[in-house]
């Protein structure tokens, strides 16, 4: 890892010493030291302190972003960190008596994460050198066209031509390494996946959602049993016969309310009927 922490140290001090960085906020600290700290120390410390740590952090956080250069690498080891994140939130979950006897699986799978975070910085370190000085040798090798027929000359020609094998069997065996390590992050995504839903099984053993087979089928006769009674107890009932008494009514109170047609009020003589014809002829009309 040492290695690793000299790159990060680079990357830091790198970012630091940005030229945007050295003007805005270098600047005003160099005021406060010169100007402000002879007169008034605790005002210039106030608000230095601050600066730079501003300075500090943005440094930091930039570099972090800068670890990888390959976008390939960088994102094999953003699924590795959300599998471990993922495996602590279920691993803290856990009782202590459930988690007694796993308590070194945690500490593996994190030392074995530190080992291939590790892995893949050399990785991405090699990937990055091979791409900057052999991206066009290795794509277009050397080729020679000779006329000569000289032995000596075919011969010079030939070695050429096996260092040139050689040449590829080397770089294939240097990006085999950074191969094999994609490889290795692929299997740790897929191995801590597998343990944390074992520690999910663990953590629920004997408290499945499920209920009994057996249970499940006697619950369900024991409620059409109880549908059957309620159904012949429905049939049972007799909805002809009236839930209340007619009530009795006395003679005269009935003759009393019997009721009686109104006598036809006369139609006066002005009434028109639609149905009796014209009216009647005014009485001096009809005289003779």
């Amino acid at each position: 890892m040492d290695d690793i922490e000299r790159q990060d140290r680079r990357l830091f001090l790198q970012e630091a010493i940005q030229f945007w960085r050295v003007f805005f906020l270098g600047g005003p600290l160099a005021a406060l030291v010169f100007f402000a700290s002879p007169h008034d120390p605790l005002f210039a410390a106030l608000l230095g302190g601050p600066l730079l740590a501003w300075w500090a952090v943005g440094a930091y956080q930039d570099s972090v972003k800068r670890r990888f250069s390959s976008k390939r690498l960088e994102g094999l080891w953003k699924e590795c960190e959300n599998r471990l994140r993922l495996f602590d939130a279920v691993r803290q979950k856990m009782r202590k008596e459930q988690f007694a006897d796993l308590q070194e699986m945690p500490k593996t799978v994190h030392r074995v994460g530190q080992g291939l975070y590790a892995a893949l910085r050399r990785a991405d370190l090699i990937a990055k050198d091979v791409q900057s000085t052999e991206r066009e040798l290795h794509a277009r090798p050397p080729v020679w066209h000779s006329s000569s027929k000289d032995s000596q000359t075919q011969e010079l020609y030939q070695l050429a031509d096996r260092n040139i094998a050689e040449y590829r069997q080397h770089f294939q065996g240097v990006m085999a390494g950074v191969q094999r390590t994609e490889a290795q992050a692929a299997v740790f995504i897929t191995t801590v996946d597998t343990l944390r839903m074992k520690l999910i099984g663990y953590r629920f053993a004997g408290k499945g959602p499920e209920m009994s087979h057996r249970e499940f089928l006697s619950a369900l006769s024991e409620a059409k049993l109880q549908l059957h009674a309620i159904d012949h107890a429905l049939e049972e009932l007799d909805f002809s016969t009236p839930l209340d008494p007619p009530v009795q009514v006395e003679p005269d109170v009935a003759r009393a309310s019997t009721f009686t047609t109104p006598a036809p009020i006369p139609p006066d003589d002005q009434t028109v009927r639609l149905n009796d014809g014209p009216p009647p002829p005014p009485p001096d009309a009809r005289r003779p």
